[in-house]
């Protein structure tokens, strides 16, 4: 079948037409748009959910770290109950001396006056030796427990535990308040001025609560030969023998810096990254030395100056865009 010459020419032009958009198309395709727009219109994606806000001033009292654990306050009770029970003791021995002394007293007048004989003299003597010795014994075993407890706990603990009624004793007893003991690093004491510290279970900075010095230990760390300080903790609800971090304010001068808000730091290798805005569309990678937690975020006392507009919102984003742009292209090949 031969076919004519018209129906010839339409099939050439109709093939051709195919052809051309076919190419058209093939052009057409974001897979195969230029290098340079391809990262512009990947980066104007990438740019479309992004949020900053400008770094706030903040400062800083200079901390260091320290260490320490919730005590049980057993050997306290203990100490409370044999105090108080001694204290009890010479109270009868006391009391049973005056009597003794009152009634020699008395046997002496009447032996004077050969109304008793010398034989009643002599038992009451002997009586009221019995006494005085008895009450000297109580006040020994007395000053024997605050003697033992002042070694251990300090003259504070040891004076709020051997009273009758005692504030301070009965916030720890009824649990409203808990004992601390913290353990600072070798050759380093507390500051003269240090009365509050921050202390947390977890080593959550942010997280910390508020510790009160009580008095410093009687006696250091045998292993680290750290200075050892007790402190009160209110409303912690710690269990007995947790591990604490505490974060221990120096004598130094406060340090000026900007609060880096916490949902702006994005982790990559191990470090903490933050993305700054440098121009419209542009942001630029700056390294967090320092992870130090405060409220809100964390310090920076060095690198980013106030007011500089850091990512808050689309921070990964970037990140994963920086990192897939080292990535060779396999066009490249």
């Amino acid at each position: 079948m031969h076919l004519s010459p018209r129906i010839g020419g339409l099939s050439a032009m109709l093939f051709s037409t195919l052809v051309f958009a076919a190419d058209d198309d093939k052009l057409a395709s974001p897979d195969k748009l230029p290098p340079s727009d391809a990262a512009s219109k990947t980066e104007s994606h990438a740019n479309a959910g992004i949020e900053t806000q400008p770094m706030k001033p903040a400062s800083r009292q200079p901390e260091f770290s320290a260490f320490g654990s919730v005590l049980s306050l057993e050997p306290l009770l203990d100490l409370r109950q044999q105090y108080l029970t001694a204290q009890a003791q010479q109270d009868s021995a006391a009391a049973k001396y005056q009597e003794a002394d009152f009634n020699l007293n008395r046997t002496r007048n009447l032996h004077q006056h050969d109304i008793v004989s010398t034989r009643r003299l002599q038992e009451q003597q002997a009586q009221w030796r019995n006494d005085k010795a008895n009450l000297a014994t109580s006040g020994f075993q007395q000053q024997t427990l605050l003697a033992a407890s002042r070694l251990q706990w300090g003259d504070t603990l040891t004076n709020w535990f051997t009273r009758n009624s005692d504030k301070q004793a009965e916030q720890l007893l009824s649990q409203r308040a808990q004992l601390l003991e913290i353990i600072l690093p070798a050759h380093v004491s507390l500051g003269e001025n240090v009365r509050h510290i921050a202390v947390n279970e977890h080593g959550n900075r942010s997280q910390a609560v508020t510790a009160t010095l009580i008095s410093p230990a009687p006696r250091v760390d045998p292993v680290t030969q750290g200075k050892r300080y007790f402190f009160s903790v209110e409303g912690g609800n710690l269990p007995f023998g947790a591990h604490i971090h505490a974060w221990i304010p120096t004598d130094a001068a406060q340090n000026a810096g900007v609060i880096i808000p916490e949902n702006a730091v994005v982790w990559h290798l191990g470090q903490a990254l933050v993305f700054i805005k440098t121009g419209d569309g542009d942001y630029k990678k700056r390294l967090l030395p320092e992870q130090i937690q405060i409220e809100g975020g964390y310090f920076a006392a060095t690198g980013f100056v106030a007011g500089e507009e850091i990512v808050t919102t689309g921070a990964q984003t970037l990140l994963s865009q920086e990192l897939k742009k080292q990535i060779p292209d396999e066009d490249d090949d």
